[in-house]
């Protein structure tokens, strides 16, 4: 008796092994049709992403190099100002304030040391 409920038992584990084994392939190619459709996918994406990514490059390069043409008239520009500044007489008056304000401390500082003098006696 205890070898035909060894046997039933052995049949038991061979039918349960193949349907778990028949179960694990059905998922396995499950798993690798999901994959399959998952690389199709990406590489569809990486074809619009290369497609749409040339012409928004370019796009940027054209912008850079307006807006680089645009900084380089602007210091021109600004070049242009600050020599004709030099070259005007207000850099004259610039450099007139700056010896009338030396010039002034000079004084005043005088007129400060005089009135210490003064004021002593």
């Amino acid at each position: 008796m205890e070898t035909t409920h060894l046997y039933q038992s052995l049949t038991f584990l061979a039918y349960a092994t193949g349907v778990i084994v028949i179960i694990v392939g059905v998922m396995l190619v499950k798993v690798l049709f999901d994959l399959s459709k998952l690389a199709k996918n990406v590489d569809e994406t990486a074809t619009i992403i290369k497609t749409e990514l040339v012409p928004t490059l370019q796009n940027i390069n054209k912008s850079v190099e307006i807006v680089s043409g645009i900084i380089i008239k602007a210091d021109e520009g600004v070049n242009r100002v600050r020599e004709m500044i030099k070259n005007s007489p207000l850099n004259i008056l610039s450099k007139v304030s700056s010896v009338t304000g030396t010039v002034a401390k000079g004084f005043f500082g005088g007129l400060c040391s005089a009135f210490k003098i003064f004021s002593r006696k």
